[in-house]
């Protein structure tokens, strides 16, 4: 049976995080989906994990392996699109642990020619050293424990409130008022829409940019951008903030100046 929704998640030899992002995804409330692991040139070490993680899970795990050629993210991803089963797309990161409902709230959402557009609550480093395997089974990220609400009070971590749920549609969407915007780990679409657009532009190489030149086509293309946070919840674990690439700010500028909807090095090589 195919599944309902494609999980797509981008990864460079974060296997203990990975670890840790596949378990939360193993106790999602919704189980027909498929995940798609993007290796942009990891060590064998990831490839061990996810095969022995495949073997156990209840939803199909796919791996999808480039070589190590530098930071070529948007490639990955364009690949493990193409390898991918469903109708439907999320995508997300290998340093994000999703909430219960994550997978459920990006399908039952969905909407026609629209981009659902999710944050994250950031964990500081302290708590993020702590989580452990048993401690996402046991849902306690899910909760407002006393660590997470001393964490919070003490500076420690950011963005906490993007972890409450709000399912009312009138507050949601007076909470939600600005303009929705896509965040590279935790936006989904129709995949006719992401190759309307011809997917991610692979001509960015390192750290940064993509998604922004990926969120101004399928504004051009007429998409609309909705807000699913307070709904499609996730868990990012800490580490060291990157810097980004000097070359891809043009690269969006370019997009912005010709008002072309597809990119020339995409899904497909035009």
């Amino acid at each position: 049976m195919t599944p309902k929704v494609s999980v797509i998640i981008p990864v460079y030899n974060a296997v203990q995080t990975l670890k840790l992002v596949l378990t939360g995804y193993s106790r999602q409330s919704m189980q027909h989906f498929e995940v798609c692991i993007a290796d942009d040139g990891s060590g064998p070490e990831v490839r061990a994990l996810v095969d022995s993680f495949a073997q156990r899970s209840s939803f199909l795990t796919k791996y999808i392996f480039q070589q190590d050629e530098g930071y070529r993210r948007a490639r990955a991803i364009n690949q493990a699109v193409q390898k991918s089963s469903s109708d439907y797309l999320i995508f997300a990161d290998a340093d994000c642990i999703p909430h219960r409902d994550f997978v459920r709230a990006h399908h039952d959402y969905r909407a026609a020619h629209a981009v659902l557009c999710g944050r994250r609550v950031h964990l500081g480093s302290a708590l993020s050293a702590k989580i452990t395997n048993q401690y996402i089974l046991e849902g306690r990220l899910d909760r407002l424990t006393p660590i997470r609400l001393a964490s919070a009070l003490l500076g420690r971590g950011d963005h906490w409130d993007e972890g409450f749920t709000l399912r009312n549609r009138i507050v949601h969407a007076w909470i939600n008022s600005k303009r929705p915007s896509i965040l590279g780990s935790n936006f989904s679409l129709e995949r006719s829409l992401f190759e309307e657009v011809n997917g991610f532009n692979e001509d960015f190489i390192g750290y940064g940019g993509e998604d922004t030149e990926l969120e101004c086509r399928l504004r051009m293309a007429g998409a609309r951008l909705l807000w699913v946070r307070h709904r499609a919840i996730q868990y990012h674990v800490f580490h060291p903030a990157r810097s980004g690439s000097r070359t891809n700010l043009p690269l969006v500028e370019r997009t912005q100046t010709l008002g072309r909807i597809t990119c020339s090095n995409g899904l497909r090589k035009i």
